[in-house]
């Protein structure tokens, strides 16, 4: 267990005028020391007292401010409902009827929507350009919430869904954090270039509230456009990215990648797909400390991260020492489904009606990715076959109909189709504008009703794309 309250007093003390936080303001990236950004934090959870076990949402591009609104709710107040920047008018809409959202805190660069909002919703609306600190000693003593209750929610829009809302803990939040740092002893003198969007579990979990424990130093990202520029600039000893990044910077750098990352760099972390193979053997060649790591938004992501400088080029890292993890409904080749029990397991969807399809009676959650564990490692083997269930019972095929539209648009990248309200709705990646609107009309004119497109979204097919999704 983390003792939160204790931890904060002592780090406030400990790191009381040391840089934590730095921004890039005005072309320059300028810090917040610690001390000044836990009273921050503490101040906002003071004022939100009056939405205790309340969830509120904080809509807002990376910014130091949205992380002293996150911390102050997650631990203190309520639940905090981070939201991609890239969500519009119908998805806050939909989040906040949904889910029963009481209070939502924007970032003055989406005024606009907002302002629509209210003419919706009777909620109270917070401009976090407009907070004002009124930090007390006093705040410090303060008491977290209690540890197994809900702290966060994160929308997660895996292949099953871009509507999943997964309820974390801070038990589920905080369960990795020992294997990580049995991994890597993190001190105050690391640092991190923070990219990722905090509206997803790794950014929040990994690089910034796991940041507030150990006192590492964080700085924020002005654009996934300018990481390679920011790596020089900033020569963290922490970077977190996809294989996407990875791949780009070897090709931008060729055999001198391992100067893409400043002069301090020691931990690399991949994630969100395994990286290939060839890859990883350069990376390891050029004697950086590549570690693969594998997790859902549904354990926190807290799962396995590879150990430092292992040898090992294809599994996506060794399994968390305090979780169980077993594979079950194996083929002659020891491959199954990976399932998992222990503290990074979410307590469940705030849709209770998913919750049955992915626990067991024992307890376990059913990841749905296939894989197989050696020397307690784990690799991975793609996902089971993916099954739309709706309520009437239509066990649908997912791959046919995301294959099918696929070939009858040549600019449609890839399809990821969900439930949504019990119809069929997809996700459709497109590597240049087209009309997807024909397209859908042309799928479903020759589809069985069951199987037609109720709801679709768009999206550009690019790293900025792949990492808000």
């Amino acid at each position: 267990m983390i003792y939160l309250k204790k931890i904060i007093k002592n780090n406030y003390e400990k790191f009381k005028n040391e840089p934590y936080i730095y921004e890039k303001i005005n072309d320059k990236f300028e810090p917040i020391t610690y001390s000044k950004f836990i009273e921050h934090s503490l101040s906002i959870a003071n004022d939100l007292k009056e939405f205790k076990n309340k969830k509120i949402i904080i809509y807002s591009e990376n910014s130091t401010k949205l992380m002293e609104c996150d911390l102050a709710i997650t631990f203190y107040v309520g639940t905090s409902v981070v939201v991609s920047k890239e969500w519009k008018y119908d998805d806050l809409y939909s989040a906040i009827k949904e889910e029963d959202i009481k209070c939502l805190i924007y970032s003055n660069r989406y005024k606009e929507i907002v302002e629509k909002l209210k003419k919706q919703f009777n909620i109270k609306y917070i401009c976090m350009d407009d907070i004002k600190y009124n930090f007390k000693k006093e705040y410090l003593e303060m008491t977290p919430k209690p540890y197994d209750k809900l702290a966060k929610i994160v929308f997660s829009s895996g292949t099953t869904g871009r509507s999943k809302a997964v309820k974390l803990s801070l038990k589920n939040i905080f369960s990795g954090l020992n294997s990580l740092l049995r991994r890597c002893k993190f001190t105050e003198n690391d640092s991190a270039y923070l990219f990722l969007p905090l509206n997803h579990t790794y950014a929040a979990v990994y690089n910034f509230l796991y940041s507030v424990i150990v006192g590492y130093k964080l700085y924020l990202a002005t654009s996934t456009k300018n990481i390679g520029q920011e790596l020089l600039e900033t020569n963290p000893t922490i970077f977190c990215a996809v294989p996407l990044v990875y791949n780009n910077l070897l090709k931008a750098y060729g055999e001198n990648v391992d100067k893409a990352f400043g002069k301090n760099i020691k931990y690399l972390f991949c994630g969100g797909a395994p990286l290939e193979k060839e890859t990883r053997r350069i990376y390891k060649e050029k004697h950086l400390n590549l570690m693969q790591a594998y997790a859902l938004s549904e354990t926190a992501s807290s799962f396995a991260i590879a150990y430092p400088y292992t040898d090992d080029l294809e599994s996506v890292g060794q399994i968390f020492e305090d979780i169980d993890v077993k594979i079950v409904d194996k083929d002659k080749d020891g491959i199954g489904e990976i399932i998992v029990k222990g503290d990074n397991v979410f307590l469940g969807y705030t849709d209770e009606s998913l919750n049955k399809r992915v626990f067991d009676k024992n307890g376990y959650f059913h990841t749905g990715d296939l894989g197989y564990i050696k020397d307690k490692k784990l690799f991975l083997k793609g996902r089971k076959k993916k099954m739309l269930l709706t309520s009437n019972g239509e066990n649908i095929e997912a791959a046919y109909i995301e294959n099918k539209i696929k070939s009858l648009n040549k600019n449609i990248a890839d399809v990821k189709t969900y439930i949504k309200n019990d119809k069929i709705a997809a996700n459709i990646y497109i590597t240049k504008q087209t009309d997807i609107d024909k397209t859908i009309k042309e799928y479903n004119d020759n589809a069985p009703i069951y199987e037609r497109i109720n709801e679709f979204f768009t999206f550009e097919d690019s790293i900025d794309t792949r990492l808000k999704q």
